[in-house]
């Protein structure tokens, strides 16, 4: 094949209405089946005859734009209409991806634009508009700046008679940057198009001419924080622009509308600002965020935010109405409902079904309706706010209605509940039982004797089977665990706690530790230890609580016990004293642990301290007659230092010890050691020998 088929363009909607709808049904079958061709081309084909296909461009134009505009109801109505839209959308796929030089009419704002309105909600139709972008981009932003320029021009001499034109092209171009937010970039470039807009804004005070200008300002602005590298200082310098054109923060500018005010009062451009802000904090945004919301506030006389109204709860009370119940409604009617509320958020739900009732169920027909204000006068006269009714129906019913009376039938038994225990027997039942049973005592069969079941060899290699099966089993050789002297075996005499000294000692110097910083703490500030919520909450308190891994309670629970203790306050006074001159600050030396005697001691009487003297030995008591040593006089109690003046005094000086030098007590006994105790040991070991006759073992 040479050249495809011509494609004829979509003639305007004064020819349409001419033409028979037989005859425009030929027209729509002729149309599916020249698209179906080109889109089944192979890609050779399609690259070889398509850049001379001129026809397909002019289809698609036309098309399109007829399509965008209000008073086409051919190409909306019916299954073969939709079939064409589809058909028209793939075929411009095709063109603007696979060629390597696209058609340029093809690139058009306006085009493109035309694109956006008819697929309003179409993910498919954005995805096509961002990869169209990616690969067109400067023909595309080539074809936004004359539109940018053509619309700045027509603004200015623009006549509030005569506006109708300019409205729709910056309705088309708000779709499009919507559709498109690569493209705000380019519309929002330079401040000659603001000011034009504000200008605009101020010199019309028409409502329907507002909301155009401000809502294409406001997508403009938007798309600058939407796409991969969103461009937050061109956004900060347009707003810095409209803040000193509507004189914000000025108190002698007169307080009247302004585009800017209306943007920020009527949009949501505040909040999605903020919410970029805190992921991308900027104190020049941060700044002009705080003014305008300071200009908000002062201009929400003027504007009101452009939302979906409240639903009204209906209590059924009103007229009844003539629209569907929502439960009638097919789910794919909802769903339009949804699309044309999504750009129109202020229409009830009852006026949108009512729209869509009258453009046969096509969402891209009332959008365009819509947008171009081309509202059949018969429904502009309705309330826009009408919700469908939320009452099933006014009209009375019966809740019980009568029912056919079901064919008699036997009745199937009622299934009765099974357990664990149906197999037990029930003496009462087998009492009430029929069948004349009796509770059998012993064996079965009453007359078996014990000689008849050992002569029984009928189950003999049953038996025997099972038997053989068990012995082999079992495993001689397996030794069982000796458990002679498991504690609980045993009764108790295995000492459990020897096997875990070592975790004992660490438990016990940890405590040690905590004891000591603890008690520095308290050395330090007694106040840190009080129990009210302002030392709860005080920096030194959080700190001692993470060093210690300590709670409030058991803190402050620590001091008390300390404050009744006088002997364990002595004692880390004595710990703390070695550590550095009694401060146990940060410097001093380490202290001496304490080493407890391993020799056995005679226990005391019941109530004694067993640390208060832990040098004692076993055979000396405060009552006893010798004093602190052994053989050293008979008047030791009476007197109170021992039998002569050297005992007492030993005994004075290791009192006096307890609090004073200990270093020089160690030395002194170092310095004896050598020359009286080795000597002592000898003449003891000589009596001994002279007792036992001489003979040395």
């Amino acid at each position: 094949m040479a050249n495809w088929p011509p494609l004829a363009p979509v003639p305007p909607p004064e020819v349409q209405s001419a033409i028979p709808s037989q005859e425009w049904e030929l027209y729509i079958d002729a149309w599916v089946l020249l698209l179906g061709l080109r889109i089944e081309a192979s890609d050779a084909q399609f690259r070889n005859l398509a850049p001379n296909d001129e026809s397909a461009v002019s289809f698609l134009t036309s098309f399109y734009a007829l399509l965008s505009a209000p008073g086409t109801p051919g190409l909306h109505a019916g299954t073969k209409a939709k079939t064409l839209r589809k058909l028209s959308f793939l075929l411009t796929r095709r063109y603007l991806l696979e060629l390597a030089g696209s058609p340029a009419e093809l690139l058009e704002w306006k085009y493109l634009g035309s694109l956006s309105c008819c697929y309003p909600s179409s993910s498919a139709a954005k995805k096509l508009l961002s990869d169209v972008w990616n690969k067109h981009e400067p023909t595309i932003s080539s074809s936004l700046e004359k539109a940018k320029s053509t619309i700045i021009k027509q603004l200015s001499i623009m006549n509030a008679a005569k506006s109708s034109g300019i409205m729709s092209d910056i309705r088309t171009l708000t779709i499009l940057v919507s559709a498109l937010p690569q493209s705000g970039p380019t519309l929002m470039a330079g401040a000659d198009y603001l000011d034009t807009f504000s200008d605009a804004y101020q010199a019309h005070r028409r409502d329907d001419i507002r909301r155009v200008l401000v809502a294409n300002i406001y997508v403009g602005l938007v798309s600058l924080l939407k796409g991969p590298q969103p461009n937050l200082s061109l956004l900060l310098d347009q707003l810095f622009s409209l803040k000193a054109s509507a004189g914000a923060g000025n108190s002698q500018t007169k307080k009247e509308a302004t585009l800017l005010s209306d943007v920020i009062c009527s949009s949501d451009l505040l909040v999605r600002l903020e919410r970029y802000l805190l992921s991308h904090p900027q104190k020049r945004g941060q700044d002009l965020v705080s003014s305008l919301r300071a200009y908000q506030a002062d201009s929400k006389v003027f504007h009101h935010r452009y939302q979906k109204q409240k639903k009204n709860v209906d209590k059924g009370k009103g007229r009844a109405s003539d629209l569907p119940r929502p439960e009638e409604l097919h789910i794919h009617k909802m769903s339009l409902v949804t699309q044309v509320q999504d750009l129109f958020p202020d229409l009830g739900s009852g006026y949108i079904v009512r729209l869509l009732d009258q453009f046969d169920d096509n969402p891209e027909t009332v959008v365009a309706h819509l947008l171009d204000d081309s509202i059949p006068s018969h429904l502009q006269t309705l309330d826009k706010s009408e919700q469908l009714p939320t009452t099933s129906s006014t009209i009375p019913h019966d809740p019980l209605p009568p029912k056919s009376t079901p064919p008699s039938a036997t009745p199937e038994p009622i299934p009765t509940r099974k357990n664990v225990f149906d197999s037990d027997i029930d003496l009462a039942e087998l009492a009430r039982s029929d069948g004349g049973g009796k509770l059998h005592f012993g064996g079965p069969d009453p007359n078996l004797t014990t000689e008849t079941v050992l002569n029984d060899r009928s189950q003999h290699a049953t038996n025997k089977a099972a038997i053989l099966s068990a012995l082999a089993t079992f495993d001689s050789d397996d030794d069982e665990r000796d458990d002679t002297y498991d504690v609980a075996d045993v009764g108790g005499t295995v000492d459990a706690a020897t096997t875990n000294t070592d975790a004992d000692a660490d438990a016990r110097k940890t405590a040690e530790d905590l004891d000591l910083t603890l008690f520095r703490a308290y050395k330090a500030n007694s106040a840190l230890f009080a129990r009210d919520s302002a030392t709860r909450r005080s920096q030194p308190r959080a700190s001692l609580k993470r060093e210690t891994g300590m709670t409030d309670e058991a803190i402050e629970g620590w001091a008390v016990m300390l404050t009744r203790d006088p002997k364990r306050l002595a004692r880390l006074e004595d710990k703390t004293s070695f550590a550095g001159g009694g401060g146990g600050g940060p410097g001093g030396a380490i202290a001496q642990p304490e080493l407890r005697p391993t020799a056995y001691r005679k226990p005391g009487p019941k109530g004694d301290d067993d640390e208060s003297e832990p040098d004692e030995p076993s055979g000396s008591t405060s009552r006893g007659r010798g004093g602190s040593t052994r053989g050293r006089g008979r008047g030791g109690g009476r007197r109170g230092g021992g039998g002569n003046r050297r005992g007492g005094g030993a005994s004075g000086d290791q009192s006096s010890n307890n609090n004073g030098n200990t270093a020089a007590s160690r030395q002194r006994k170092e310095e004896n050691k050598s020359s009286r105790a080795n000597h002592n040991r000898r003449q003891q070991r000589a009596k001994k020998v002279a007792r036992a006759g001489g003979m040395v073992g």
